[in-house]
């Protein structure tokens, strides 16, 4: 399950919807930014209510996001989570608990500040956020 090698995680990254616009070297800088941590299945990822201070990337695995003891969603490889608490500096907004065995690539929050630069990778993540509350709130999306 490890990936051990940047070009490994630049494959990973690739996936990644914020991150599908950047060029091949923009991606490898990122995949030197990222750490790589495995959950067994089970167990909690980030807990609502914690400091939120990276943006955490699905590589394999899937998760389940509660939010208020209520499911909100699921997750799997190329998506990802942790952004809201970024964005605001607020604690974590949700709790992730992983289904079954989750790699996951870390980004911490000073990281994710010089990303947000990017104009594409700002876009990207503001619209992932905006989907994100579409769907809680149960409003349709275009």
């Amino acid at each position: 399950m490890a990936m051990s090698t940047p070009l490994t995680k630049l494959h990973a990254l690739r996936r990644v919807p914020i991150f599908r616009g950047l060029t091949k070297e923009t991606l490898f800088d990122i995949a030197h930014m990222t750490s790589e941590v495995v959950h067994p299945s089970g167990t909690t990822v980030v807990r609502e209510g914690d400091p939120g201070d990276s943006l955490c990337i699905i590589v394999e695995g899937s998760v389940e996001i509660t939010a208020g003891g209520r499911v909100v969603a699921q997750m799997t490889a190329g998506d990802f989570f942790g952004e809201i608490s970024l964005f605001d500096l607020e604690p974590r907004s949700a709790t992730v608990v992983a289904v079954d065995d989750v790699m996951l690539l870390t980004l911490e929050s000073s990281d994710f500040e010089e990303l947000l630069k990017i104009h594409y990778v700002a876009r990207t993540a503001l619209e992932s956020l905006a989907r994100r509350f579409r769907d809680v709130q149960g409003s349709p999306t275009p």
